[in-house]
């Protein structure tokens, strides 16, 4: 995984089609800090369609994106596509993190391939795992 070194606390995205992944997700992001802002997404639409928004991306927070690879419609390749522009316009305040719980090699050296990528996980999420999320993008617990 990569580090930033940012010191600010992240608003986090949330993004999988498995409700009790989110809910699971969100309790480990406030098991390290309640001051943290945690927005959910059950389909990367809608996550896509909030994340392009102009009040989004000139809002001067950080933002941790972790998304599921595989879902149905849009999945996570996609949506990291499709986020490249917002990375860009973001400049460096996005940090993309993608979670799956079947991804193969292949997938994941595509992942990694995405230069805004920072860091892949295997679900099911853990809080030491949530921890690796925390040390890259570096914030105060």
């Amino acid at each position: 995984m990569k580090t930033t070194d940012k010191k600010e606390f992240p608003h986090f995205i949330l993004v999988d089609d498995d409700l009790c992944a989110l809910h699971l997700a969100s309790k480990l992001i406030h098991n390290f800090s309640r001051l943290a802002g945690i927005t959910t997404f059950s389909t990367a639409r809608a996550a896509l369609e909030f994340m392009s928004t102009r009040d989004f991306v000139s809002n001067d927070s950080e933002t941790v994106l972790l998304t599921d690879l595989h879902m149905p419609d849009m999945d996570g390749f996609a949506l990291v596509e499709r986020l490249e522009s917002t990375f860009k316009a973001m400049n460096g305040r996005l940090h993309i993190f993608v979670v799956s719980a079947e991804a193969c090699p292949g997938e994941i050296r595509r992942i990694f391939s995405y230069n805004y990528v920072i860091g892949f996980l295997e679900k099911p999420l853990s809080n030491t795992k949530m921890e690796q999320v925390i040390h890259c993008v570096q914030y105060p617990i």
